[in-house]
């Protein structure tokens, strides 16, 4: 031990394992290009050195990660307490329902009875305070019937709007099992304020399926097909970092953190080679699947939304040149 209390790394013992020899070769390289170790860029790097190992090392190593729980417990428990309550309300709604159903049996239950009692009476005046008994009858249900009514609006009421914050707390979409664009834009600001204090570079890729492709398949669950293998494709060659989401139509987006636009093409370059291997059938045709891409810097001299305009004319050109992928105009003069 030296003075001040400060161990020499041989004191610590050495690594062991090949996640313990990794994890250090990944703080390493940190310390090295002067990247603060926090918890999340650890995370990011973790992922980024991993794409230049061996495949059998990833595999391996990737395996090991797969014990881990990437859930977000607080907000999960924030969907579970609004579903808790939107269910309770559901319950509270069927049975006014119930109740509003069993008033109005009782409604015309007394109008039938008073009609029967109308039938034998034949003095006038008797009849005038049957008619009068009737009509008290029918304001006090009316009364209990509009109560009911408007408790049940309520319930509606309040129940939709549960529904709709669970919808906008949401951050997976179900139909291609990919995150929402809503929560994309959400961690693009936050990697915005990550590079604004750590300074490292991360990318913006927006993969379109072929127009061409999707053009000729007339039939829209074909069409969500094969918009769902673009998805799965996307999670199959993104890192457990990255971000993919759906972005709109047939547009996804993958936010890839610490990564240059060099590494961002290295990426689009492996996404081609995997989606030019995939095909289908529709019918006795086979269609060869194909996509565009467009990358473009998280630059903090723009906003979000230009940055995502950005990468939307790199998709442009992308198609245009019929390269691997485009390069935001005004990444390209940097």
């Amino acid at each position: 031990m030296e003075r001040g209390g400060r161990y020499r790394a041989h004191d610590l013992g050495e690594p062991t394992s090949d996640l313990e020899k990794y994890a250090r070769e990944v703080m390493d390289a940190m310390i090295r290009e002067g990247i603060p170790p926090t918890p999340s860029n650890f995370d990011a790097y973790f992922d980024k050195l991993l794409d230049n190992k061996p495949a059998p090392f990833r595999k391996r190593i990737l395996k090991l990660l797969e014990l881990e729980d990437g859930g977000d417990d607080n907000h999960q428990g924030v969907l579970e307490q609004h579903l808790k309550e939107a269910f309770a309300n559901i319950k509270k709604f069927l049975q006014h329902i119930n109740l509003l159903y069993k008033n109005l049996r009782h409604l015309e239950t007394l109008i039938e009875k008073r009609a029967y009692e109308a039938d034998a009476i034949a003095d006038k005046s008797a009849m005038n305070t049957l008619l009068d008994t009737m009509k008290k009858d029918i304001q006090t249900m009316t009364k209990i019937i509009k109560k009911d009514a408007n408790e049940l609006k309520e319930t509606y009421a309040t129940t939709s709007e549960l529904v709709q914050e669970v919808q906008e707390h949401a951050i997976h979409d179900e139909r291609y099992g990919v995150f929402k664009k809503n929560y994309l834009l959400r961690k693009m600001e936050q990697e915005e304020r990550l590079i604004k204090e750590f300074h490292h570079d991360s990318t913006l890729m927006l993969v379109r399926a072929s127009e061409d492709v999707i053009s000729r398949l007339k039939s829209p669950k074909i069409q969500h097909l094969v918009l769902r293998t673009v998805a799965r494709l996307l999670l199959k060659t993104s890192r457990r970092s990255d971000i993919v989401a759906h972005y709109e139509g047939s547009i996804f987006a993958i936010l890839m953190r610490h990564t240059s636009l060099e590494n961002a093409q290295q990426a689009s370059d492996r996404l081609k080679d995997l989606v030019g291997n995939t095909n289908f059938f529709v019918g006795d045709e086979e269609i060869m699947l194909d996509v565009n891409i467009g990358i473009a810097r998280i630059d903090l001299d723009r906003s979000i939304e230009q940055t995502i305009v950005c990468a939307l004319e790199a998709l442009d050109i992308a198609k245009k040149t019929d390269e691997p992928c485009g390069i935001c105009p005004q990444d390209v003069e940097i």
